[in-house]
């Protein structure tokens, strides 16, 4: 190593349930790539490309591939977790491009973030359209609907919101949350339930964890966020079991139903005044690196 390398460290990164775990060897991580082209927004990818292999510690089997249009990546989430890993490609020097996000301990917010317009390579992408029953809720005949959809098309949304969320007249809570599980990059809104319609939930996958109180939605195919939810299936058994605190806090939130806004087509979560809430120092239980 010559005086002008930097030194190399490696680091740990993991999906969320820790079905698949991997090392890797670089630079400290200062910065990451944020591409706008429809998968990257989409899955909130933030780019790490390093030059040498990574070393698989733990591999059980989960990893699910998607490509679309040219397949010049192989896109690989997991199964389980639907954490968005690695792009593999020829095209990168070690032939994996890695998501920043599942690096174990790294601060992505404090990244410097490099943008490139990946949106205006190849075919332009199509949205798919939603086309089930519009959600109507009394109270909002005067809002805005936005549609949005996974990225292969097979679950589809509609959300019926107060204002619009462009011009800055929709004033409830837009959040951003570095918690375990939505430093994956999510943005948030907060519908009801009957703000909020779904289409293709046979195609969802629901992943449980921690105190199970919620469960998160994403395709089976594409392994794109959709939405949160109370996870309907506790049992009484289960819910008296939890503290007091969570119990009334599951009640409070039954009917309501997150949903991802980087599934909106058409909207940039970038133009939106997002809230980052600290979500990992009040995860109870503590989440524990894999």
């Amino acid at each position: 190593m010559t005086d002008a390398e930097p030194p190399i460290q490696t680091y740990r990164g993991s999906c969320h349930c820790g079905a698949f775990i991997y090392e890797v060897e670089a630079p400290e991580i200062k910065s990451a790539g944020d591409c706008n082209c429809s998968i990257c927004y989409k899955r909130g990818y933030l780019w790490l490309v390093p030059k040498k292999p990574l070393t698989v510690v733990k591999d059980e089997g989960k990893l699910v591939s998607y490509s679309f249009a040219s397949k010049m990546l192989d896109h690989q989430f997991c199964g389980s977790c639907g954490t968005t890993v690695m792009a593999k490609s020829e095209m990168f020097p070690a032939g994996v491009g890695l998501n920043v996000r599942t690096i174990q301990g790294l601060d992505f917010w404090s990244l410097e973030v490099k943008t490139s317009n990946g949106n205006t390579y190849g075919t332009p992408y199509a949205a798919p359209p939603f086309s089930g029953d519009e959600p109507a809720p009394a109270g909002f005949e005067d809002g805005k609907t936005y549609h949005g959809s996974c990225h292969c098309g097979a679950v589809a949304t509609a959300v019926r919101v107060k204002g619009s969320l462009e011009d800055g007249t929709y004033d409830e809570r837009l959040m951003e949350c570095n918690c375990s599980f939505c430093r994956q990059g999510y943005v948030w809104i907060y519908p009801s339930s009957s703000q909020l319609a779904i289409q293709g939930r046979d195609n969802l996958f629901y992943y449980k964890f921690g105190n199970h109180i919620w469960r998160k939605l994403f395709c089976k195919t594409c392994g794109v966020h959709i939405a949160s939810e109370v996870n309907p299936d506790q049992t009484e058994e289960e819910i008296a079991a939890l503290p007091e605190m969570y119990q009334q806090f599951r009640a409070t939130h039954f009917n309501t139903q997150p949903l991802n806004l980087r599934v909106v087509n058409g909207l940039d979560v970038k133009s939106l005044k997002v809230i980052r809430g600290d979500g990992w120092s009040k995860q109870i239980p503590q989440y524990v690196y894999p």
